[in-house]
Parts: structure tokens; C-alpha cells; sequence
């Protein structure tokens, strides 16, 4: 939660590296349509980013091995520090990105699915197995009796 003298900024708040073993950070669209929640585990060698989208609770995570990524020897210049960035770019891109985009994508499409089949019912279940009647033939008409216990009453009828 957002402390109360935060404000908007693209600069990282203070203490946030004072935990090193786990970076939390909030993002938000510049519509305030979007928020998401980063938190950057450390594991050994390794880093888990977990991102989470607040409006619609989908989550996403990359696990990266931090060597593969970081020079430790230039960590003071940021044009030297990072390595593999295209490769980088696309790690996040697929593991985190898409996930989460997906989710505003559907959301989007679902509606317009709904309005595309107006013609099944409300409580169509394409998993019920239909009556067995073989296509294009209807049942028997059958001459309704006058009582239940009227069937056969002909063939005992000796007079009838």
C-alpha cells in the first residue's frame, strides 16, 4: 500500500534496497488504469521477479540467473552494467508481459463472444448428451386413451 507522502515518480523511493533479499516496487499506468505490484526475490544466484496486476489478481514470474545478466564489475556505470539485453528483453517480455497482457486482451474479447451465439439458450451445456433420436424423424403420435387402464380393453371386450 502507497505510504502516505508517497506521489507519483519514476524514481525509485527511498530505502527501497534496504532489504536485499527481496525489492518491492509498485507500478501505475499513467491512467491509473493499472497497477502492478513487483517484488524481485533473491535466491542465491538467481532472482525470481513476481508481478502481480491488482485489478485482476493474474500473476506472472521469471526466474533469472543474475551473472547472465548483470556485470558485477561495472555496477557504478549503467551503460556498462547490464549484459544480454536482447535476450533479457525477451525473457521478461515472455514471462511476464504477455501473461499479464493477455489477461486485458480477453477481457476485452469475451463480451463480443457472448453477443456472437444469441441464439443458445442461457443454460446451454455442450457437454449434455442429446435425446437419442435418430436425425430427421419425429416421434410416433399415439392416440392419447381415454384412462390409463383402458389399454387393451379391445381385446377383451367380447362383445367390442
Amino acid at each position: 500500500q502507497p505510504g502516505p507522502d508517497e506521489r507519483k515518480s519514476e524514481l525509485l523511493p527511498a530505502g527501497w534496497e534496504a532489504n536485499k533479499e527481496v525489492y518491492t516496487l509498485r507500478y501505475k499506468s499513467t491512467d491509473d488504469a493499472h497497477e502492478l505490484l513487483l517484488k524481485a526475490i533473491m535466491v542465491e544466484d538467481s532472482m525470481i521477479l513476481n508481478v502481480m496486476d491488482r485489478s485482476s489478481q493474474k500473476v506472472a514470474d521469471v526466474t533469472l540467473a543474475v551473472a547472465d545478466y548483470i556485470n558485477s564489475e561495472h555496477l557504478d556505470d549503467f551503460h556498462k552494467v547490464y549484459r544480454n539485453t536482447e535476450e533479457l528483453r525477451t525473457r521478461i517480455a515472455s514471462g511476464i508481459i504477455a501473461p499479464l497482457g493477455a489477461t486485458a486482451e480477453k477481457a476485452k474479447k469475451e463480451p463480443e463472444a457472448e453477443k456472437k451465439d444469441p441464439d443458445l439458450p442461457r443454460d446451454y451445456n455442450p457437454l449434455r448428451v442429446p435425446p437419442r433420436q435418430p436425425a430427421g424423424t419425429r416421434a410416433p403420435s399415439w392416440p392419447s386413451p381415454l384412462s390409463p387402464f383402458a389399454v387393451g380393453g379391445e381385446d377383451l371386450d367380447p362383445f367390442g
